[in-house]
């Protein structure tokens, strides 16, 4: 892979980094609101795979010579920023629903947008690994909310 396909896989890894992380403080944010220990056991465990998933990408981002973000970067402070306003979900439901909507939509379907084309096999298939995991949250929160 020459220097200008690395830069460009990095580029991508890191705006799909980005979007890990708005996750990842997403679950900050339900955690702090669940009341229910074993909804808050649940999704401790659904953030510490997020964070599994963004350190994979951080790390081949290094691979590759490059430097991984941080945080969340603009949009995902301005997000951050505007949920200070909106009511917090108290009621378990909701906050399954929160965490499932977060997943679905911003985790699994941006994110497939986001990557779409421009990485290497390798980090295609990590990203498709990371996207997998994300699923299978999906599927569990969509089963707990049948519940």
């Amino acid at each position: 892979m020459d220097d200008k396909q690395k830069q460009r896989v990095i580029r991508e890894l890191n705006g799909f980094l980005k979007g890990r992380y708005m996750g990842i403080h997403q679950y900050e944010h339900l955690i702090s609101q669940a009341k229910d220990p074993k909804l808050k056991d649940l999704l401790q465990r659904f953030q510490h795979h997020a964070k599994l998933g963004a350190q994979k990408i951080a790390e081949r981002i290094q691979d590759l010579g490059g430097k991984p973000v941080d945080g969340a970067g603009l949009i995902g402070e301005v997000r951050e920023w505007l949920q200070r306003f909106k009511e917090s979900p108290q009621d378990p439901k909701e906050i399954l629903h929160d965490a499932l909507i977060g997943e679905n939509k911003y985790g699994i379907h941006f994110s497939h947008k986001l990557v779409a084309g421009d990485l290497d096999e390798e980090s295609a298939n990590m990203v498709d690994t990371v996207l997998e995991e994300d699923q299978k949250r999906v599927d569990e929160l969509k089963k707990l909310l049948r519940q």
